[in-house]
């Protein structure tokens, strides 16, 4: 493929990227969570197509010589922009992966704490606080998909 047409692919998918980023990093800051499920195929398709094709330009970088000046700069600009979305997306994903993890152990330590417990004996093998039988078992999930 000629390089110019390369490039100007990759222009094409870096500006859709670079604007499926920005709705997912207003989504993450806004806990827009039903947003971010129907962005996530799309992200992660348009990340391996990206992906490829950078590498295909790597591969053979004297090929950018070949290409108009104008056009390398729009794609540096552009690269650079979301290189920096790409940061801010990650430390988004990894607050809001913390903050679910806290509310997780939060449940679960509430859960925890509200199953009574078997009680104790004394020293004459009666029970002294409670006599009921041991506690059912209580069954949670987690959700992991964020």
């Amino acid at each position: 493929m000629d390089p110019t047409n390369r490039v100007n692919d990759l222009i094409v998918i870096t500006k859709r990227l670079t604007g499926l980023l920005e709705r997912e990093n207003d989504a993450l800051s806004n806990r827009k969570y039903s947003e971010i499920n129907e962005i996530l195929d799309e992200k992660v398709t348009l990340g391996r197509v990206y992906e490829s094709r950078i590498m295909g330009l790597a591969d053979d970088p004297t090929a950018l010589n070949e290409v108009d000046g104008e056009l390398r700069d729009q794609l540096r600009t552009l690269g650079e922009k979301v290189n920096a979305l790409i940061a801010d997306n990650s430390q988004l994903l990894k607050i809001g992966i913390e903050a679910n993890r806290r509310v997780v152990n939060m449940i679960a330590e509430a859960v925890k704490a509200s199953v009574p417990s078997a009680g104790t004996y004394s020293a004459t093998g009666s029970g002294a606080l409670d006599q009921q039988a041991a506690a059912k078992s209580v069954a949670i999930s987690i959700d992991h998909t964020l």
